[in-house]
């Protein structure tokens, strides 16, 4: 990227609106769907005002990226990207030709396209704004998801089901809409308890990295009691693929620290069975089985069943479906409001959408991330480890823009500093 001080007047002002941007969506995105229920509750507006209004950001993302295009084509020069930056273009380029040209159902492929695209669009947008300030972020999304993560745990110990309706006349919304089979999960003001799980992942990591990096007394230390709630937290969600990758994570985390964090590393695994065995008792203390905590009812076997019909609908499809896909909205969370094929899985649904070439690109840009995320941020690659094992089981990149968006804003803003530390170590 080009530095800030050889950049045009147009350009600092476009860098200043586009970090202005950046800190909105950060902040906004959590809480999309309390901003969606309130006004579905409070005002007659028609859906797709309603959605118009829920949504401002995407048409800014568009425009950003126009805005971008024009300038490049106007300089007859390009932003020196790196690699994995030209595999998510080429990655969403692939995508909007499957909306364009493959798809006999615009709206339905344009509907798709939004689900598939958002993350890695406002990555790219991020990359162009050029801003460097990965810390700066990480800290908002830690205090945002600290408050959430101790509004889980008060909602689920204190406060009664369906409290935002009882008490704010705010329907079909927060704690109480989902639950195992007699007990309720904790979900805060996302859409759901996996929802609420995977957003407190990236805060997780951090703050248990602070916890092995601190030489302070462990209740002393502030982020300390902030770790154990947001630990408390994502264990009332229940949620089983964030536990696993938490898990998967924390493991690649305790091998990295090693024999110099020893101590501090069976702490940790001693609380994490801790919380997780509380949370399952108090659980079965209320009427759950464990059977049921572990399966989640009928949610197991629909899991299991829905990759079983994904792949054989897949390889059932001939050779040019299985090359190129089904097209962007066949799958994943648009299927589950117009119907299709619920993978259950991200890659399932990437596969699924755009086929071997697009699921072989997307792994390329995977690769590309975590191999510059270990250099940059070990706190930001165990927890994209642990968002990737996640992935296996849910369409979380795609359902949980809250997570997703502030992710990949944070992993561009590292990408940038990391850009600036080759460019100089090369001159």
């Amino acid at each position: 990227m080009e530095p800030l001080t050889n950049k045009s007047k147009f350009d600092k002002i476009l860098h200043k609106i586009g970090i202005v941007f950046i800190y909105v969506l950060l902040v906004y995105m959590p809480f999309y769907e309390l901003v969606l229920h309130f006004l579905q509750s409070y005002t007659h507006l028609p859906e797709s005002q309603l959605f118009w209004i829920t949504h401002f950001y995407e048409p800014f993302i568009v425009l950003f990226l126009l805005i971008y295009l024009i300038k490049f084509a106007l300089e007859r020069k390009l932003p020196k990207l790196q690699r994995v930056d030209l595999y998510v273009s080429i990655f969403l380029g692939l995508a909007i030709v499957a909306v364009a040209f493959r798809y006999k159902d615009l709206s339905r492929g344009l509907e798709g396209l939004r689900f598939l695209a958002l993350p890695y669009a406002i990555y790219l947008v991020s990359r162009l704004i050029d801003y460097k300030n990965p810390r700066k972020l990480i800290q908002l999304y830690v205090i945002i998801a600290s408050v959430f993560a101790a509004l889980g745990v008060v909602e689920y110990f204190f406060l009664p089901k369906g409290y935002m309706d009882i008490y704010y006349k705010i329907a079909d919304f927060g704690f109480g809409q989902n639950g195992l089979i007699t007990v309720s999960q904790a979900t805060a003001f996302l859409a759901g308890p996996n929802q609420l799980a995977s957003y407190l992942i990236l805060p997780f990591f951090y703050l248990l990295h602070r916890f092995f990096a601190s030489k302070k007394n462990v209740l002393k230390e502030y982020d300390n009691i902030l770790l154990i709630i947001v630990t408390i937290a994502i264990g009332l969600t229940y949620s089983r693929s964030a536990l696993i990758g938490l898990f998967v994570g924390a493991i690649g985390m305790f091998i990295y620290f090693g024999k110099a964090q020893r101590d501090k590393i069976i702490y940790t695994i001693l609380f994490l069975v801790v919380a997780v065995t509380l949370a399952f008792s108090y659980a079965m203390m209320n009427g759950e089985l464990l059977r049921d905590l572990l399966t989640h009812g009928s949610s197991w076997s629909q899991h299991l069943q829905a990759t079983s019909t994904s792949f054989k609908q897949f390889f059932d499809g001939g050779i040019l479906k299985i090359i190129f896909g089904f097209g962007v909205g066949s799958a994943g969370p648009t299927a589950l409001k117009l119907g299709g094929v619920i993978s259950e899985n991200y890659y399932l649904q990437v596969v699924f959408e755009l086929g071997i070439l697009g699921i072989a690109i997307y792994i390329a840009f995977l690769a590309g991330l975590l191999k510059k995320l270990y250099t940059g941020s070990k706190t930001m690659f165990f927890a994209f480890i642990a968002l990737l094992v996640n992935a296996f089981f849910l369409h979380i990149f795609a359902d949980n823009p809250a997570m997703a968006v502030t992710v990949f804003i944070i992993i561009a803003s590292i990408m940038n500093v990391e850009h600036v530390q080759q460019e100089s170590a090369a001159e």
